[in-house]
């Protein structure tokens, strides 16, 4: 899957990141773009204060903040033209993670990082979180997504 410029130069940079830093790139732009989407649109102010809040994930270290940013404004811009399909997508990267609890644990923690960009979470929000946990076969309470009685 290709959501970026980035994979499209796969061959030069291959020997720098391996390809399962690649598949952690994929879906963790994925759970942002999903997020980011979950009420329907992102308004220019959302996206600036998501961006900023992107740059000071610590995953991003690895991959390099403009090279994430630059990706994720692609995807965004492929939900902008057809939702459907860039959610179908995205899941599918996530789903890469699933058995990497620890890769899925930060991509989940970088997830509710950009959710409460906005200045919390809403609904949507919570079910997008809900669903990425579900398709990494985590449990959502320990991202306090639910209490131990069930949905907050």
């Amino acid at each position: 899957m290709s959501f970026s410029p980035i994979h499209a130069q796969r061959a030069r940079i291959s020997d720098v990141w391996t390809p399962a830093q690649l598949d952690q790139l994929d879906a963790l732009i994925a759970a942002c773009a999903l997020v980011a989407h979950a009420d329907g649109w992102v308004t220019p102010d959302e996206r600036g204060r998501m961006l900023e809040r992107m740059r000071g994930l610590p995953v991003l270290a690895v991959f390099g903040v403009d090279e994430v940013l630059e990706a994720f404004e692609a995807l965004d811009q492929r939900f902008e033209r057809d939702p459907a399909s860039a959610q179908v997508e995205a899941e599918s990267a996530i789903r890469r993670l699933r058995g990497r609890d620890a890769a899925g644990r930060d991509l989940v923690q970088a997830a509710c990082a950009v959710a409460v960009a906005d200045g919390g979470l809403d609904a949507e929000e919570r079910d997008v979180l809900l669903r990425i946990c579900d398709v990494l076969a985590l449990n959502p309470i320990q991202f306090d997504l639910i209490t131990a009685a069930g949905r907050r």
